[in-house]
């Protein structure tokens, strides 16, 4: 009996001996190949004027097979019906692009608009605004979630004082208490694709910018051109909206296959201190915005007018409307994206 065991014994050790170890290092030494195996990245091909406002080369965008979209957003799934796959979601690629223009403190409505995109897993992959439209843009693009943004504009609400909009003393109360997270982010650096128009009042043009310190240039965004002297070097940068609102069809060369405006402004709006100038300039302004508007594939017009530009009350009623706005316009956008995939398929 013990010569029995003691051969199963020895057949086991054996056999044990003859196992190998899993090629740990192999397999990784493989992974770590084809991580930096990436292609180079594409020319979109935008104007010579789009950049640093001296005709700098613009940063490239990456082609889908450098940053796979479901890394950044932006994949539409719908329900494909055949004999192969009824009852299951089929992934289709679709690049999201999102535009949002200026209005104050109305602009912290845009969250809610995000919020229903990436429940709806749209969330867009290229992002710019207008005015504080831009502020939003750059926050999601950098990496923060709309809770995220919605959290930091509250904690500003709640601490900021009651300096007019666009005086000296509010652009530095901005900077210091909105903006400061974003003081060491580039926009080459972003997570989405993010570019922020700015208006030259030396050469009477906009600008794109897809390069540069975020925090600094969203402060020019913030500036009108009444507060600069543009015969300063580096002086002469102010909010584009005095002369450009939107530009899907830049949205569009960036690469977006679907680009979708939104507008807090409206046709009506008040400040809560009286300001003719201000009122002015944003009657301007959504003069521009129903002009330029029609060049999107869908736009959302945010019904917030009886939110005063400057107001930081009841915020949360209002972001509750816009949910419920956003919600009902869901059936005519899905079908819009429907269609653009069933054109993207016969090409």
């Amino acid at each position: 009996m013990n010569r029995l065991l003691l051969c199963c014994l020895l057949i086991v050790l054996a056999a044990c001996g003859s196992v190998q170890p899993i090629a740990t290092s192999k397999t990784n030494s493989t992974t770590s190949s084809n991580q930096t195996n990436v292609p180079a990245q594409v020319d979109m091909g935008l104007p010579e004027e789009i950049g640093v406002g001296s005709g700098a080369t613009p940063q490239l965008i990456p082609n889908e097979e450098t940053v796979r979209l479901g890394d950044r957003g932006g994949d539409v799934f719908t329900p494909v019906e055949d004999s192969a796959t009824i009852g299951q979601g089929v992934a289709r690629k679709l690049r999201i692009g999102l535009s949002l223009g200026p209005g104050l403190y109305r602009s912290i409505n845009y969250v809610s608009l995000l919020k229903y995109l990436e429940r709806q897993n749209l969330s867009p992959q290229i992002v710019t605004g207008t005015g504080f439209g831009a502020v939003v843009a750059a926050m999601y693009a950098s990496g923060m979630t709309p809770e995220v943004i919605e959290w930091n504009f509250y904690r500003y609400f709640k601490e900021k004082r009651k300096y007019r909009p666009y005086d000296a003393e509010w652009l530095e109360e901005i900077d210091t208490l909105l903006l400061e997270k974003l003081k060491n982010k580039n926009i080459q650096d972003t997570t989405k694709k993010l570019y922020i128009t700015l208006y030259n009042s030396k050469t009477k043009k906009t600008y794109y910018f897809d390069k540069g310190n975020i925090r600094d240039l969203l402060l020019m965004n913030l500036k009108l051109s009444n507060s600069v002297d543009p015969r300063k070097k580096g002086n002469q940068y102010t909010a584009a909206f005095e002369n450009e609102v939107f530009n899907p069809g830049l949205m569009k060369r960036l690469g977006a296959d679907f680009a979708i405006g939104a507008d807090v402004l409206g046709s009506k709006f008040d400040f809560e201190d009286s300001n003719e100038f201000l009122i002015g300039v944003y009657g301007r302004v959504s003069g521009r915005i129903a002009r330029e508007k029609k060049g999107f594939d869908y736009f959302y017009s945010i019904p917030v007018s009886k939110m005063s530009l400057d107001s930081t009350e009841n915020g949360a009623f209002y972001l509750l409307k816009t949910q419920e706005y956003v919600e009902g316009q869901a059936g005519t956008l899905k079908k819009l994206i429907q269609q653009k995939i069933s054109s993207n398929e016969k090409i």
